[in-house]
């Protein structure tokens, strides 16, 4: 039985490229309702191991998709953002902290949105959110 990862090893093969074994996990994304199967892959003899989350292009993503990984990943970045928006706002135009709101805050939040999107995990960054622009809105009219 062929596999689709013998049919990437194969197309690696004649394009000359070569897969890090020691580099190469795989996922089984999984529901509450359905058994995951027990599934082996083996390359060159070696057994290529299953995560339960991995990170790929900044986004961590979990067999479950649930996302909570991700966003517990990012709360901290967010937090700091925050902390330093609180301390430049006595110093700082409005024009100023909607660009540093913009380039930091808003550019985290934004990365990976449409996949994570209506999350109930979500909820922690809205409210995150919510404080940093309470705090903004306090000597400002407001991000």
């Amino acid at each position: 039985m062929i596999t689709a990862f013998h049919c990437v090893n194969k197309c690696f093969k004649v394009n000359l490229l070569s897969i890090n074994i020691d580099k190469t996990d795989y996922i089984q994304f999984n529901t509450k309702k359905k058994a995951t199967h027990d599934i082996s892959i083996v390359c060159n003899d070696n057994l290529i191991t299953t995560l339960p989350q991995t990170k790929f292009l900044g986004i961590y993503i979990h067999d479950t998709i649930n996302w909570s990984c991700h966003i517990e990943y990012i709360i901290p970045k967010l937090s700091s953002a925050c902390y330093m928006m609180r301390c430049i706002r006595p110093f700082m135009s409005l024009n100023t902290l909607k660009t540093v709101y913009y380039s930091y805050f808003n550019a985290v939040i934004s990365y990976g949105l449409p996949l994570r999107g209506n999350s109930p995990h979500a909820l922690k960054i809205f409210r995150l959110q919510n404080n940093n622009n309470n705090n903004n809105n306090q000597n400002c009219d407001g991000l």
